[in-house]
């Protein structure tokens, strides 16, 4: 404790402060109607953050109000990307040089695949499990006949490309 928090008194009774009140830096004491003029409480802002959730901001209103008036709670990347480069300036054209035929090919039609995504799954599900084509035949016709999955299309399925 120092000398001088001993000495401070209330701004509302003027009644001395205990000495640890006064080093946290309270000017009133705890008597009802001094905390009742003087006790400001917390105050919580929510302040919206672009596609993400709100962040909580504990301060007092005139501190909230200075730090968005300074611009703290705006948007950081406004304009990036828009405007970056001077206004009418142009990438330097490239030199012309000796004309090149197009060797472009066009690219061939997909090809539609004969069989169905879930044919493809209970084949690939079943070769997962360590069945060779024809008993992944036998087992689908068990359990999902309505698939109608034959030796020549498990096989099919099982040299194709894998989906993306």
């Amino acid at each position: 404790m120092s000398n001088t928090s001993a000495t401070l008194t209330c701004i509302g009774c003027g009644a001395e402060l205990p000495g640890e009140r006064a080093e946290l830096g309270y000017r009133y004491c705890t008597k009802e109607s001094c905390q009742a003029l003087y006790h400001r409480g917390l105050t919580i802002t929510a302040v919206g953050v672009n596609k993400s959730a709100e962040a909580f901001v504990v301060a007092d209103a005139d501190e909230i109000r200075r730090r968005g008036e300074s611009g703290e709670f705006t948007k950081k990347d406004t304009g990036v990307g828009l405007d970056y480069r001077p206004p009418n300036t142009r990438p330097a054209p490239a030199a012309p040089g000796p004309r090149v035929p197009d060797q472009r090919r066009a690219r061939p039609a997909r090809q539609r695949r004969p069989w169905t995504p879930e044919q493809e799954k209970v084949v690939r599900l079943y070769h997962d499990m360590g069945l060779s084509p024809r008993q992944i035949v036998a087992r689908a016709r068990e359990n999902t006949p309505r698939l109608g999955l034959t030796d020549a299309l498990v096989v099919k399925i099982l040299s194709s490309l894998p989906r993306r």
